[in-house]
């Protein structure tokens, strides 16, 4: 049943906004979120809400349990905490104290998050079950989740669902995009070591040159999205970084290649890894050197449960209107979401906020529409309410 419309004090409007700017003063990057945890753990102790910290280096992890019956279901809502190493030029007047910036919207995540938190934990007799909050560190390092799941295996055990948003600026405010499958790619970070044997560059004869075999390796490489992935898949194979030799005049005994690979489902994610590794290791061979491939980092698409995430459009059509739900095409980037997202019915939705004169994610002028986080905690507390009554 979704007709619930629960009554939100407009202290929780004003607050969301209050925390979002404190929490944007102080962005830390990747694994180095310490006092953006102890802002959140004070938050959480302030409202009497315990929390299991020190998650993966900076996460916590907090319950909240309802008193309305003894469910035994289990949702997590989740934010990312992280910064990026971005000096910021938007002129906010709360704008950071450091280096970097929250420049992906990951202050507005944790601040709707803060809020709900409240509210819940001063209204549990409407709900029943668990509302499981997890703080995730390093999100845009791609590696937080898995190691937070890896270190409380426990608290991710008997999940029923999975919720989280992603403030998107490009989205207008009062717009949810609920897909009902596909919303981010999988990301992976591979590197290749080409061995060969190093000479003087004017006897190429009496060497095994791994700057040619690279060449070849990156324009071969390219075959493998045109003729070895289906054509209606997104699949992306690009090569961001090689490194080899220390002379003009010398065949360097060894070329490090990096890149990045992207596709929209897991199936073929693996094929896209798979033929690289093999070519990356027979392509060398063939002119007598040694190929090594690995993956430094990696984290899979960010695909909605289509029953759930039905619900959820619903329920925010119910809420803000017909046409407030809408679905958008799948965006080539990662988010490792992904993660908590292979435990449970998960739905990863996109967060209207478009701002005029904003620059989009990742740019050192990013900015949002701070009323779309009013639009988040509602969704967010009714959702609750109504899977967990």
């Amino acid at each position: 049943m979704i007709n619930s419309n629960t009554i939100i004090q407009d202290s929780y409007f004003l607050e969301v906004k209050e925390l979002r700017k404190k929490l944007h003063k102080i962005p830390e990057i990747a694994f180095k979120e310490l006092k953006t945890a102890e802002f959140i753990k004070n938050y959480l102790t302030e409202i009497g809400i315990k929390f299991h910290s020190n998650v993966a280096t900076t996460g916590i992890i907090a319950d909240i349990k309802g008193l309305l019956n003894t469910s035994k279901e289990i949702i997590i809502l989740r934010a990312d905490m992280d910064g990026l190493p971005i000096i910021e030029e938007t002129g906010l007047k709360f704008k950071s104290h450091t280096k970097n910036m929250h420049a992906c919207g990951h202050d507005g995540h944790m601040a709707i998050l803060l809020a709900t938190a409240k509210f819940l934990s001063l209204n549990s007799n409407l709900f029943a079950g668990t509302v499981r909050l997890v703080f995730q560190p390093a999100e845009e390092e791609i590696g937080g989740a898995k190691i937070m799941i890896n270190e409380k295996p426990d608290l991710f055990k008997d999940i029923s669902f999975v919720f989280g948003f992603h403030i998107w600026n490009q989205i207008q405010t009062g717009k949810i995009a609920i897909n009902p499958s596909g919303v981010f790619v999988s990301a992976d970070t591979f590197q290749i070591e080409i061995i060969g044997k190093g000479g003087h560059g004017a006897m190429p004869h009496k060497n095994i040159d791994p700057i040619y075999i690279a060449s070849n390796l990156i324009n071969s490489a390219q075959s493998i999205v045109s003729r070895k992935a289906d054509p209606s898949d997104l699949s992306v194979i690009s090569f961001g970084m090689i490194n080899g030799g220390t002379a003009a005049n010398i065949t360097p005994e060894k070329v490090i290649i990096k890149g990045t690979i992207r596709a929209d489902s897991s199936e073929n994610r693996e094929t896209l890894i798979s033929e690289l590794e093999n070519l990356s290791k027979s392509l060398p061979k063939n002119y007598g050197a040694k190929g090594n491939f690995s993956l430094i980092s990696g984290t899979g698409p960010v695909i909605n449960n289509l029953s759930f995430s039905q619900y959820v459009s619903k329920l925010t059509s119910n809420l803000f209107g017909e046409e407030s739900a809408i679905t958008v095409k799948p965006v080539s980037v990662a988010d490792d979401m992904s993660e908590f997202m292979q435990i449970a019915p998960s739905v990863y939705a996109l967060l209207g906020g478009r701002k005029d004169g904003a620059e989009m994610h990742h740019n050192s002028k990013f900015d949002f529409d701070e009323n779309c986080l009013d639009y988040g905690i509602k969704l967010m507390i009714n959702l609750v309410l109504e899977k967990l009554s």
